[in-house]
């Protein structure tokens, strides 16, 4: 089971319009899974060089008093931070739906339906806004105008297949003429090009919503461990591809502010209580 932390960026621009009616606000949220607060609050500790991630500490204000939900696992805690409620509430109890007699292959909670409470996605639909997703955990049949849903059967070349079934219709074979095949796999590599295409959306597509789950470190952690060279390394990369979503809003001429709740838990543990920073700029 993979077991959740998150960092989550969001990013509020709101565009000085000729007309007298303001145009809707850009959101970017972010998720890097895995992620522990003090990565970033004491990254000299580590050594590590994220300057993305540190500038939302010393640009802004950061706090560490709010916790997880519980279970503090992916997909509950992702669906609280698309929803604002618990699980108890929005019906994502798990990473796995409950099936003891294994009738399902993979049974993972992929998909909107079983959320039962509106979404931020919900939210802006209703508002008249775009949204776009990449990656986001219980996010398959979701009301997103462009999305690509986690999910996954296997690792062969069929299901890519699969993937671009459970995509907004054309939208991965608009963007796979640009920038290759949609990754399937766990590495920083994938999560590279998953930054690739959440920018491609930004330039092409302009939501005003854009949600991005982000993988490798939660993997890489559990296949070493916190604080290991391998960790900090994915780290680092994925510190650019935060850089890289952001110098998109500048190449889009717009003005942006920042909020950074990130969460923590012990890779290796079933359940556990998050530790939660949360920086704003």
């Amino acid at each position: 089971m993979r077991l959740a932390a998150a960092l989550l960026v969001a990013l509020c621009v709101f565009v000085a319009a000729a007309t007298a009616q303001a145009p809707a606000p850009i959101v970017l949220m972010i998720s890097v899974d895995g992620l522990r607060p003090d990565y970033v609050t004491a990254a000299d500790t580590h050594g590590l060089k994220i300057p993305a991630l540190r500038r939302f500490v010393t640009e802004g204000a950061y706090a560490d008093g709010v916790e997880g939900v519980i279970p503090t696992v992916t997909y509950p805690s992702h669906t609280t931070l698309i929803t604002g409620v618990w699980p108890a509430k929005h019906g994502i109890v798990a990473n796995t739906i409950f099936d003891p007699l294994r009738t399902g292959q993979s049974a993972w909670y992929w998909y909107a339906e079983d959320i039962r409470v509106p979404t931020l996605w919900d939210a802006g639909a209703r508002a008249g806004w775009t949204t776009a997703s990449v990656q986001w955990p219980a996010s398959v049949g979701a009301r997103v105008t462009w999305n690509i849903p986690e999910y996954w059967r296997g690792s062969a070349a069929e299901d890519a297949k699969l993937q671009r079934a459970v995509s907004t219709p054309g939208l991965l074979a608009e963007l796979e003429l640009e920038l290759g095949p949609y990754p399937r796999a766990l590495e920083a590599e994938d999560d590279e090009a998953r930054g690739r295409f959440a920018i491609r959306l930004l330039e092409k597509k302009h939501p005003a919503l854009l949600t991005l789950h982000l993988i490798a470190l939660d993997h890489v952690q559990h296949e070493t461990a916190p604080f290991s060279a391998e960790t900090f390394a994915v780290l680092e990369r994925l510190d650019a591809v935060v850089a890289r979503l952001r110098d998109t809003y500048g190449s889009l001429l717009r003005e942006a502010g920042y909020v950074l709740p990130a969460d923590w838990h012990p890779p290796h543990a079933a359940q556990s209580h998050d530790q939660r920073t949360v920086l704003s700029a």
